[in-house]
């Protein structure tokens, strides 16, 4: 009676003190194991298992899933500790490619030179300068160039673009033209190489003299005209104008050239001698300069004519205009 009361009582006894029962187990199967238990690697586990791998995470443990499980292409929505991002997913880079598409510029700079440093040039005439690119290991285009020059003075390449091998110096013509009207005097010209988006530069002295060279032309005795009704393109435009140097005197004159382009001698009349502008001594052959130089000393206007022409002549006017 008394055994049955204690096998009564004991089970009560111990549920109430929280003792395991010893018996019922039967191997502990409805317990966790501990493979089933580290499963989860969310904060949120109560597991201290080893983390998968960065990028990935379980979400399916019995214990603690996390609400950001995995991970998508490298972003992901929740905030997990162990759910961590992918970083392939979006990253760019701008090192080492060029979006302009444009050559990249030389590693060492372009050897820019020039024949010359220094050129002179009269009125109506052309000089040249002769432009060369060493590569220096660069290959690519390469743009010229020049800078500003003043009214009545003008430079061109005769190939704007030359294209670099890496290894072979390439040329080209810069060519300065004056009109009649260019100012006197001495200005840098800027030669500009352009490659890769850079720049080099040099220039060359360029002065434009207070002297010029009138042509007379093949056939001119069949270009008759007259004073009033003047052929305006015999020895260039007419009037042939051109700005005097500051301060113009004997010492510093305008120098006028006659050139006979023609097959037979010619001699040129004119009225200014007091002026440095005066009449031949005689005529001068076919092809050959007028060895009678003029030196015009003062602004104004001059006359002139071939004087071995009967009727009808062939007039030409020198206008110098005052510096300003």
């Amino acid at each position: 009676m008394l055994r049955t009361r204690l096998l009564t009582v004991l089970p009560t006894l111990a549920l109430t003190a929280g003792l395991p029962l010893l018996c019922g187990c039967g191997g502990g199967t409805d317990l966790p194991t501990a493979s089933s238990y580290h499963r989860s690697t969310s904060s949120g586990s109560e597991g201290t298992g080893t983390p998968p791998a960065s990028g990935s995470s379980s979400g399916n443990g019995d214990n603690g899933s996390s609400s950001g499980g995995s991970s998508s292409g490298g972003s992901s929505t929740g905030s997990s500790s162990g759910g961590a991002a992918s970083s392939g997913g979006t990253t760019s880079s701008s090192s080492g490619a060029s979006s302009s598409g444009s050559e990249p510029p030389p590693a060492t700079p372009l050897g820019l030179t020039l024949d010359q440093m220094t050129v002179s040039v009269q009125l109506l005439a052309t000089t040249t300068v002769q432009v060369s690119i060493a590569p220096n290991g660069y290959s690519g285009t390469v743009a010229l160039a020049a800078g500003t020059l003043p009214s009545g003075v003008t430079a061109a390449f005769d190939k704007p673009t030359l294209t670099l091998d890496g290894e072979t110096t390439a040329t080209a013509t810069l060519t300065v033209t004056t009109a009649t009207s260019a100012p006197p005097g001495t200005v840098p010209l800027a030669v500009n190489a352009t490659a890769g988006g850079m720049t080099q530069s040099t220039a060359v002295s360029v002065t434009v003299e207070s002297t010029i060279t009138l042509h007379i032309p093949s056939g001119v005795n069949n270009d008759g005209a007259t004073v009033s009704n003047p052929n305006t393109t015999a020895y260039g435009p007419y009037p042939i104008t051109i700005v005097a140097p500051a301060g113009i005197s004997a010492s510093n004159p305008v120098t006028v050239y006659f050139q006979n382009d023609d097959s037979v001698s010619h001699e040129i009349h004119a009225d200014d001698q007091a002026q440095g502008f005066g009449h031949d001594p005689g005529s001068f052959g076919a092809g050959k300069m007028d060895p009678y130089v003029r030196k015009v000393n003062a602004a104004g206007t001059y006359d002139f004519y071939l004087h071995d022409q009967g009727s009808p002549i062939t007039p030409g006017r020198v206008f110098i205009q005052a510096s300003q």
